[in-house]
């Protein structure tokens, strides 16, 4: 079954969204006022309009209304992310999803219909700063205020033991979903109770923020 998925906003963030689509049975229906960003993407978009993503009428004729999904990818002016959540809602999406730059810009989006916001720049910020305290991570995704996703590389004292030895699931809520090997970087998601952590993988995990937050200290404990 094929999605159509609208993008206001083809700067890189909207950009990079279009081109991750591509690869997918998706098709693409992309709104912006710089012809130059249009026709840069026009070989992946199933329909790219020059305009103004405020104006209704203009996100009707393109088909925005036929949208399964749309994302609102210009954070930078509230009005604007404002009117285009509006009218997407107005014209029948289902599900509208913005960029955002402030966490007030957050509030009034979702107070008017948005069904998620995203900050990209604080959400990357926030896996990087968490990279740069935990030596032993790779990557650190923020799910919600909760949970996370992390990949690290096994401690010391985790080497040649068994998931089964080390019970994380029950002593600590670290539920191991996957393993990577650090050379071919493929990804292998079969992970039984018998897998024995090794220095060549890395792993990764679904695990609590405050866990994610003292891992240093986690790993230290468990050395």
């Amino acid at each position: 079954m094929s999605y159509t998925i609208g993008i206001l906003g083809l700067g890189t963030f909207g950009s990079t969204i279009a081109k991750t689509l591509s690869k997918y049975n998706c098709d693409i229906i992309a709104v912006d006022d710089h012809d130059y960003q249009v026709n840069q993407l026009e070989a992946i978009l199933s329909r790219g309009i020059i305009g103004d993503i405020t104006d209704k009428d203009l996100l009707r004729a393109a088909g925005i209304d036929s949208c399964d999904a749309v994302v609102v990818a210009t954070g930078e002016n509230l009005e604007s992310s404002v009117l285009a959540v509006l009218h997407c809602k107005s014209l029948g999406v289902e599900t509208v999803i913005a960029k955002v730059k402030s966490k007030t810009m957050s509030e009034v989006l979702l107070k008017i219909g948005a069904d998620k916001v995203i900050s990209p720049e604080r959400e990357t910020g926030v896996s990087i700063a968490k990279q740069l305290l935990h030596r032993y991570t790779t990557e650190v995704i923020e799910l919600d205020d909760k949970t996370s996703i992390i990949e690290f590389r096994p401690p010391e004292s985790w080497i040649g033991k068994s998931l089964v030895q080390l019970k994380l699931r029950q002593k600590y809520l670290m539920n191991i979903i996957a393993y990577r090997d650090m050379l071919t970087k493929e990804l292998n998601i079969q992970v039984m109770p018998e897998y024995v952590f090794n220095t060549e993988e890395t792993i990764v995990a679904v695990a609590t923020n405050d866990l994610v937050d003292h891992f240093e200290e986690f790993t230290n404990r468990m050395s």
